[in-house]
């Protein structure tokens, strides 16, 4: 169906467009399994292809995984290969039929090469290769074109974490990721260690996370992980680190296809790379998609409670189909001359397309924190907004890592209702009055905060939430500091305790309306557990291997010359548009 054949609702909603599709040339597939390919070390890895009955030779679309890849295979690549592709599924190093050792991250780069120039070279192949998958998967297409193969054309990752591994996974500002210890729990060495690994991951309270210090936390699982350790010896970013990231997208020549949801665990990869590759020589066929949805994208409509709309859920996997065949058998099909930005807008419930990431015409505006000195839960009077503070009195609470707040998170839930993590005074919470008018706030969003500490090391969380009439407290994004890398995680410096000292950092990225009636809200605490390992405050050089616990008193400064604040993206016009 064309795009002009749509109803108009639709095609003026700023979704995706529908277009003209590869026809389905065959409904006849069959598999061939366990092709040996072999690495430029000599370690073979394991290759399934699902291939057409049409002549060849055709397209690849090829799926590197740890998860398995008789698992990976889905009706969705079924239907893309009745269109005329092949697909090949491959498991990544040590993983089931695969040799060597699985190191997660750090092999994956040039294993994609190897791998894209080796399909290439095949006699099925028509040289031109494309890649695509989600979360680990589409993680494994940035690390190939890193490497620039020549004949990777596309890629379409979904659900992508960043190109560095201090963005947002394994660790995000210095605080590590704690359900990663469930995820190695899970995938064991070569294979399975529970009988379901996907359903219950990272959706319940784990006993071992507990464990003190963290690097005990395998042998409290009842595990031994060799990745898991080494990590444990790096407590800073260095050339460790940087072997398991990539920061080339200047030199990527690829095409890419990024598909993100709001709540998704590996935000803010989708925008993050988009932006990135905007220095590319492919910067003119870079696509991005952000839906309100979880790390399982495009599956509903509703979560937490909340209803997007009929519009949530969109005609992706043709989105897709149309981009491999533009860029993989150069159909003419005008996706290139399409908006490349497309951004669900919650509140609203609509999709906005627009020609760059962050939208044009965005501004950042700063809300202040102001108080009388308890902003402590959201019992408390923090309160926020545009006006700078003036003399005010500072906010305080106690921080304890042996109590932790805990906060669960749920890769199925997205916009969370976050109350239960701020009834304690060991929460700080600043909300606005009830705004008269929606505010559409669409882009990157930072914290500033001025704050100090009894501890010489300890952590800063904050969180930005959508409170509603009825008092619920949706959580929209947020951010977190390890106090000890506000100069840069290369170089750690301690506090001074008692000594006030900006911190600045990323609270990623939002795209809500915040509806008249509603309120912002901006949480800070020192924990978020069990998202992120406690700091136990000792200031130890490796707080990985440290369990020497020392109780923080934590101070929030909101006054001239110490404006604590959040700042937000801003874009007028559109709610007026829309009113009118």
């Amino acid at each position: 169906m064309s795009l002009a054949d749509q109803p108009a609702e639709r095609a003026a909603s700023g979704e995706p467009p529908r277009g003209p599709m590869s026809p389905r040339l065959t409904g006849t597939t069959r598999i061939t399994h366990n092709l040996r390919v072999p690495m430029r070390d000599g370690v073979e890895l394991a290759v399934d292809l699902l291939r057409p009955e049409l002549p060849g030779p055709l397209p690849v679309v090829l799926l590197r995984t740890p998860y398995d890849k008789v698992l990976t295979r889905s009706d969705v690549y079924e239907k893309l290969a009745q269109r005329g592709y092949i697909i090949a599924f491959a498991d990544c190093r040590g993983r089931f039929n695969s040799d060597g050792v699985f190191r997660p991250y750090f092999d994956e780069a040039v294993d994609g090469y190897d791998t894209v120039e080796w399909i290439a070279a095949q006699d099925w192949c028509d040289g031109n290769v494309g890649m695509t998958g989600g979360s680990y998967v589409g993680q494994t297409q940035w690390y190939a074109a890193s490497q620039r193969p020549p004949h990777l054309k596309a890629i379409a990752p979904f659900v992508s974490p960043p190109s560095s591994m201090w963005r947002n996974e394994p660790i995000f500002g210095g605080c590590f990721l704690l359900p990663m210890a469930e995820w190695a729990l899970g995938m064991g060495l070569r294979s399975w260690q529970v009988p379901d690994f996907a359903t219950p991951l990272f959706a319940e309270q784990q006993d071992y996370y507990d464990a003190l210090p963290l690097s005990s936390l395998p042998a409290r699982a009842g595990m031994s992980c060799a990745w898991w350790d080494e990590m444990m010896q790096h407590p800073a970013y260095d050339d460790f680190w940087r072997q398991g990231g990539y920061d080339n997208h200047a030199l990527m020549d690829v095409a890419v296809l990024n598909i993100t949801g709001w709540w998704d665990m590996n935000f803010p990869g989708g925008p993050d790379n988009f932006q990135a590759m905007q220095a590319s020589p492919a910067a003119a066929h870079q696509k991005l998609i952000i839906g309100p949805w979880p790390h399982w994208v495009n599956r509903q409509r509703k979560l937490s409670g909340l209803d997007f709309g009929e519009h949530a859920v969109i005609e992706l996997d043709d989105y897709v189909t149309r981009f491999f065949d533009r860029y993989l058998k150069g159909t003419a099909n005008g996706i290139e001359g399409e908006k490349p930005v497309h951004v669900f807008v919650i509140g609203a419930n609509q999709w906005w397309a627009e020609d760059s990431w962050p939208p044009p015409g965005t501004g950042q505006v700063p809300f202040y924190f102001h108080s009388r000195g308890d902003a402590n839960s959201l019992r408390g009077n923090g309160a926020l907004s545009p006006e700078p503070p003036g003399d005010e009195p500072t906010d305080r609470y106690r921080y304890d890592p042996a109590s932790p707040t805990r906060v669960l998170w749920n890769l199925r839930e997205g916009p969370v209702d976050d109350r239960l993590a701020t009834i304690g005074d060991d929460c700080l919470c600043y909300t606005t009055e009830p705004l008269a008018e929606p505010l559409d706030v669409v882009g990157w969003v930072t914290c500033r905060l001025y704050a100090s500490s009894s501890a010489r090391d300890t952590d800063w969380h904050a969180r930005l939430v959508d409170v509603h009439p009825d008092g619920s407290a949706h959580l929209i994004c947020k951010g977190c500091l390890r106090a000890r890398f506000r100069e840069s995680f290369e170089s750690p410096v301690l506090l001074q305790p008692g000594t006030p000292v900006p911190f600045e950092f990323t609270m990623d990225a939002c795209g809500v309306r915040f509806l008249p009636g509603h309120r912002i809200r901006v949480e800070v605490a020192s924990s978020w557990f069990t998202q992120y390992d406690r700091n136990t405050n000792s200031g130890a050089e490796n707080f990985f291997t440290d369990a020497t616990i020392v109780v923080a008193h934590q101070e929030v400064h909101h006054q001239r010359g110490m404006a604590s604040c959040v700042v937000l993206p801003v874009i007028r016009g559109h709610a007026d548009q829309d009113a009118g």
